[in-house]
């Protein structure tokens, strides 16, 4: 395209009539000559070809129609039925069916106004270019010789083999194959959706940026965030600041000011504090941590959370250094200090895990293989239970009952229902049964005959009120939502919202992408 706009080098120079089969003047029209048959027109290095023209040498004016054709350099041409050039202002206005080509794309206008002093052309009532791949329609349309650039404007929409786009503006650079748009844009295809209301595309490398309101969903899973990066190559995405990832088939909404997500292999890593959530129909999961990974699909999603875990629901809460979570086995599990939080009990172990049923997700299974410790505190004291090995079974996300194997030891501290103080038990057996009411210990139950009794307070004190390894952690307990999300709780909503907060609206309409989930 740049031999078509090279700058007219005296712009008070006159039309040249170069050639034509017939040619008139009256004297009724004073200065104007009527051209016909193999017209041939120059003006500053322009050549422009016709079936029929008026030169207006007074007003360095050329009016062409039929088989239009201007022309400069020896790539680019402009084809139309009708053209208007002046020559005092290097400005032509082309009309009817007008084209514009060269060996790289083709525009189709109905009017075409073309400014060879500012090096610039462009259209304001509707055009099409057509390239190796890509299709663009826009209302308007400028084309800046000098930096060889494109801006269309207005109900801009592109049609690509990957993918389809809206958007207010678009300036694209076809030497570079760099796009940068503004406005509501919307990028999509079987797979995808993008919206940004700012953002840069680099076609050769397939690279993108994306800014303002902006967040791409694939298949089921969205990224929101101020700052998107997108590498089309390897189905990989950045977010900066005010992240939000969305799983639609987990229920799950992960918040942090920075995140990785790969697309293809389905997996996802935050950091700098991130919180996640995650719902269901009784419940809903609260958790944050120094970093989370998620990857694979539904039924065999992976869930790790590393340094720092915290979370929260309804039922318990805790604490430990890392949290696994498979969906396969259902097993969520805690390592390294953990310690659970249910009701008025304190429970730690070497390790802790919680198992949900395979039908609804429930809770089914608390399991903790070494070192358990049980702590509940007492106006009195401290209970304690202590043993090898545990396992509690839920009821409706509720947990009903413990098992205790191996070494079990006990403090409790007995009272009427009034409240008042009957004695401490202190005992030691090979297995306890613990049943729960609501968070309380409902009743106990040695399956082996116990070591030790009940103690009146007097006798108690005179013995070791606390078992080996006894640690109370109620002063880091999380006791709510707020300890894990902060003063202001983000949206969790069933879909990333799009509603556009630039002042310029999108003119164009389309029915709603319908997407894989």
């Amino acid at each position: 395209m740049s031999g078509f706009g090279q700058q007219a080098q005296d712009t008070a120079s006159y039309i040249h009539i170069i050639y034509a089969d017939h040619a008139s003047a009256s004297a009724k029209y004073p200065g104007k000559q009527l051209l016909s048959g193999n017209v041939q027109i120059a003006h500053n290095g322009a050549l422009l070809f016709c079936d029929k023209a008026v030169v207006d040498k007074r007003e360095n004016l050329a009016i062409a129609v039929g088989h239009v054709r201007l022309q400069q350099g020896d790539t680019l041409q402009m084809k139309a039925g009708y053209l208007k050039y002046d020559g005092n202002r290097s400005f032509a206005e082309a009309a009817e069916n007008v084209q514009l080509s060269d060996p790289k794309m083709n525009l189709a206008t109905d009017t075409l106004y073309f400014d060879r002093l500012k090096q610039e052309s462009y259209y304001t009532s509707g055009g099409k270019i057509v390239d190796s791949v890509n299709v663009l329609t826009s209302k308007t349309g400028r084309y800046f010789l000098t930096d060889k650039r494109f801006r269309f404007t207005h109900n801009v929409h592109l049609t690509n083999p990957d993918y389809q786009l809206d958007s207010y503006q678009l300036d694209y650079f076809p030497d570079t194959g760099i796009s940068n748009f503004y406005g509501p844009t919307k990028i999509y295809n079987p797979e995808s959706y993008i919206y940004a209301e700012k953002g840069h595309y680099d076609a050769q490398q397939k690279i993108a940026w994306f800014v303002k309101n902006a967040f791409i969903k694939h298949r089921h899973t969205t990224i929101k965030a101020d700052s998107l990066y997108y590498d089309q190559n390897k189905h990989y995405a950045t977010g900066n600041k005010k992240v939000v990832v969305h799983d639609s088939l987990n229920k799950t909404w992960i918040f942090s000011d920075f995140a990785q997500r790969w697309f293809k292999a389905d997996s996802t890593r935050v950091s700098q504090k991130p919180v996640m959530v995650t719902t269901n129909q009784k419940d809903t999961l609260f958790l944050k941590a120094s970093q989370f990974m998620t990857a694979g699909p539904k039924n065999k999603r992976r869930l790790w959370a590393y340094p720092s875990v915290q979370f929260y629901s309804r039922e318990f809460s805790g604490r430990a250094d890392s949290l696994y979570r498979d969906a396969a086995t259902h097993f969520m599990k805690l390592m390294k200090n953990p310690v659970v939080w249910h009701g008025r009990s304190q429970i730690t172990g070497n390790e802790i895990k919680l198992k949900n049923d395979t039908l609804n997700q429930h809770l089914d299974s608390l399991i903790i293989p070494e070192n358990v410790f049980i702590i509940q505190k007492d106006s009195a004291g401290f209970n304690q239970i202590k043993g090898k090995k545990l396992l509690g079974k839920f009821v409706k996300d509720r947990l009903k009952t413990i098992d205790i194997y191996g070494n079990a030891e006990m403090i409790y501290f007995l009272r009427e229902d009034d409240g008042k103080l009957v004695g401490i038990e202190k005992n030691k057996s090979g297995h306890i049964y613990i049943a729960f009411d609501k968070g309380k210990i409902a009743s106990l139950r040695h399956y082996q005959k116990p070591e030790g009794g009940v103690y009146p307070y007097k006798d108690f004190i005179k013995q070791p009120q606390f078992f080996k390894g006894f640690k109370w952690l109620g002063d880091k307990q999380i006791k709510n939502k707020a300890d894990i999300l902060g003063k202001h709780e983000p949206l969790y909503e069933a879909e990333t919202k799009q509603k556009p907060t630039s002042l310029i609206e999108p003119a164009i309409k389309r029915k709603a992408i319908q997407l894989n989930e």
